[in-house]
């Protein structure tokens, strides 16, 4: 942000490592646009728009409720048990997502926050980022966290854990690797450091 120049952030990290306390953070306190990948997912499953007509015309009306919008429950279940299909809605939802990531970024050089925050929890397929951020929490530590705020069994934790990238492949790409294994005031603190 040196110079007024605007920064684009891309922050990673495995389900249960809090990435949504360090987006709270960056948006209180460092005023950051902050893009969530999930978020721009299911935006594009709304009607008509690009992912919708790509996830129908690969499962059929199986994953659509009665008002004909994809129940994005059913959808995971599907691809909970089915690796295979959920390859392929990954290698026709991830170009859609990055695409209007993008344009959402480009959109946003017009605001004015100086720093733009996008949040995903998959390894970026590729790189227009100024800086990748890896948000690192012990793996006890996110069981933990995963089973007080939703309620998941440990078994399911550790299999959406199992599907996700490693540490290994996260801090591959990362420029800096921020710790949160205590509090808030601890992240904060990390979050500061980071952006120096």
């Amino acid at each position: 942000m040196v110079g007024g120049k605007i920064m684009n952030i891309l922050l990673l990290g495995g389900i249960g490592s809090g990435k949504s306390e360090a987006l709270k953070i960056l948006k209180e306190e460092h005023g950051a646009n902050i893009i969530e990948a999930d978020k721009v997912a299911h935006f594009l499953y709304e009607k008509d728009r690009a992912g919708y007509t790509a996830l129908k015309s690969l499962f059929g009306d199986i994953i659509l409720d009665n008002k004909k919008d994809i129940d994005r429950k059913k959808l995971g279940d599907i691809l909970y048990y089915d690796k295979d299909k959920l390859r392929k809605v990954d290698e026709i939802i991830h170009p859609l997502v990055n695409a209007e990531i993008k344009r959402r970024l480009s959109d946003r050089r017009l605001s004015d926050s100086r720093l733009n925050v996008v949040e995903q929890a998959l390894m970026p397929d590729e790189n227009f980022y100024d800086s990748v951020w890896y948000l690192y929490t012990d793996i006890e530590i996110r069981i933990k966290r995963l089973i007080l705020s939703r309620g998941l069994s440990r078994e399911r934790i550790e299999t959406i854990i199992s599907k996700q990238p490693n540490e290994s492949d996260f801090e591959s790409v990362a420029d800096k690797i921020i710790k949160n294994n205590g509090d808030r005031f601890e992240l904060e603190k990390n979050i500061r450091e980071a952006l120096r």
